[in-house]
């Protein structure tokens, strides 16, 4: 029973694994149609965004948090990808308007893995939500519904904020520290599972943050898309890290409290 175990738990993460490697292929196999104009550009841009973490979402079982990893996972294999291709090119067409091919690599990769990771996140959920629902083997009982509204409650706090940015300033990290408090703290008191949920709290809260920068990116143009640019890189690649150490320690301040009202409960020992 003992080795049964951690063997169950190498077969579920190869399962997310396949499913994300599979839905990497998905998009770069619609990115290939789109080329070839058999796909319109809407059709292309959404699946990019988004329809690679969908049906990695669908391969994989388990909960939708399982699902949202798994679309994570595939939108930074995309994103390694793309970022590999654009520096071959480089390399081949040894153009002096490409800096060295490790600068070409580093740039793209992030620029890209801070734009593919929470969209493809929020298409994993949906798609193991969508598994679940037809297959009817996801956990619904209430500590699941408790943990997905806090997840819910955090994803609403961080990607809210992205309307009262002007007036944070400096508090512009507050909110995926306090989100990802909320989703910890929600998900039970074991730090694994304040990490899990802090960390798609902070996914999807990225995602919805972003939307604001990302069309000011693509529909202004000069020092103010270039600055829109830059912050969605660098904030969508701190926001799920800090999401997900907040995560952490809102479960170990739940777990904290769980003990204290343990003794309160047993009174004073003899």
């Amino acid at each position: 029973m003992a080795g049964r175990v951690p063997r169950m738990e190498l077969c579920a993460v190869g399962e997310r694994f396949i499913g994300a490697v599979v839905g990497a292929v998905a998009i770069g196999a619609v990115l290939l149609l789109g080329r070839l104009e058999f796909f319109p550009d809407p059709v292309v841009t959404v699946t990019f965004l988004f329809g690679g973490g969908l049906v990695a979402g669908l391969l994989t079982p388990g909960s939708i948090r399982d699902g949202a990893v798994a679309g994570a996972v595939c939108g930074v294999i995309v994103a390694l990808l793309i970022a590999s291709a654009i520096t071959l090119m480089s390399l081949v067409e040894s153009s002096p308007q490409y800096p060295p091919p490790w600068m070409t690599f580093g740039f793209y990769a992030l620029i890209l893995t801070a734009l593919l990771l929470p969209y493809n996140a929020v298409g994993g959920a949906a798609g193991t939500a969508v598994r679940n629902g037809v297959r009817r083997d996801g956990t619904s009982g209430a500590g699941e519904r408790a943990r997905w509204v806090g997840i819910g409650i955090g994803t609403g706090v961080i990607g809210g904020s992205s309307f009262v940015i002007a007036f944070l300033g400096p508090l512009i990290l507050g909110p995926p520290l306090a989100g990802g408090f909320i989703a910890g703290y929600s998900a039970g008191p074991r730090p694994e599972d304040g990490l899990e949920a802090g960390l798609v709290a902070g996914l999807f809260g990225t995602g919805l943050f972003l939307i604001p920068f990302l069309w000011t990116a693509s529909h202004t143009t000069g020092f103010v898309a270039g600055l829109a640019g830059m912050a969605a890189v660098a904030l969508g690649l701190l926001f799920p890290l800090l999401g997900t150490a907040a995560g952490v320690a809102g479960a170990v301040v739940r777990a904290s409290f769980g003990k204290e009202q343990d003794r309160n409960l047993r009174g004073p020992e003899d």
